[in-house]
C-alpha cells in the first residue's frame, strides 16, 4: 500500500480492470488492518477496460475521508463510480467530473440488508463542481430511495440522456444553479 500518497492519475493503460484491489489472493485487506488514506485527487483516463475504481464495498476499515478530487474520462467499461460506504464518506469532495463513461449509476447499491427500505442521504458538504457529461447508460445516482445534499455546489456542467430516471434532488438543484 502507499499510505502516503496523495494524487493518483492513471492515462491510456489499456488493460487495466481494477485501480484499489482490496482483496488479494484470499487475503481481506479489509480485515486486516484499518487504513486512512491520505489520497486527495484521483484521476482516470483512457481505461477502456476498467471495471471498478475499488473492486468491492469497503465497509468502515478503508477510509478515502480525504479525497476532494475525481476525474474519470473515457472509461467505456466501469458501470459504477463509487461503493457505497465509500460515497457515505466523501465529506472534503470538492469536484466531481465523469466524463464519457459506460457509467450506469454514480454510487453502487448498498450491500446492508433492510437498506432499500429506507431513504438513504449522501452529504458532500463541500462538492463545488459537478459535471456529469456525455455518460449515455447513465440511469441512476444511486439505485434506492435517496436524497443528495450539496449545499456549496455553485458550477454544474450537465448532459443528461433520456435513460436516466432516478437522482433524487440533485437535478432540481443543478437547475437552480445559475439563477
Amino acid at each position: 500500500a502507499f499510505p502516503k500518497l496523495e494524487k493518483l492519475t492513471i492515462i491510456d493503460c489499456a488493460s487495466l480492470k481494477e485501480v484499489f484491489q482490496l482483496h488479494v489472493q484470499g487475503l481481506d485487506i479489509e480485515e486486516a488492518c484499518i487504513l486512512t488514506s491520505k489520497l486527495r485527487q484521483v484521476k482516470l483516463f483512457g481505461l477502456p477496460k476498467l471495471k471498478h475504481v475499488w473492486n468491492k464495498d469497503t465497509n468502515k476499515n478503508i477510509s478515502f475521508e480525504n479525497l476532494q478530487e475525481v476525474h474519470v474520462q473515457e472509461c467505456w467499461s466501469l458501470k459504477t463510480l463509487f461503493p457505497f460506504s465509500m460515497a457515505r464518506d466523501l465529506q472534503q469532495l470538492k469536484s466531481l467530473i465523469v466524463d464519457s463513461c459506460g457509467v450506469e449509476e454514480i454510487v453502487s447499491k448498498s450491500t446492508v440488508e433492510g437498506s432499500d427500505q429506507h431513504e438513504i442521504l449522501f452529504e458532500f458538504n463541500q462538492l463545488s463542481f459537478l459535471a456529469l457529461w456525455a455518460l449515455p447508460s447513465l440511469v441512476c445516482f444511486y439505485p434506492g430511495i435517496h436524497n443528495i445534499r450539496c449545499p456549496m455546489l455553485k458550477k454544474g456542467r450537465t448532459y443528461w440522456p433520456m435513460k436516466i430516471t432516478i437522482f433524487g434532488h440533485l437535478v432540481s438543484q443543478l437547475l437552480l444553479i445559475g439563477k
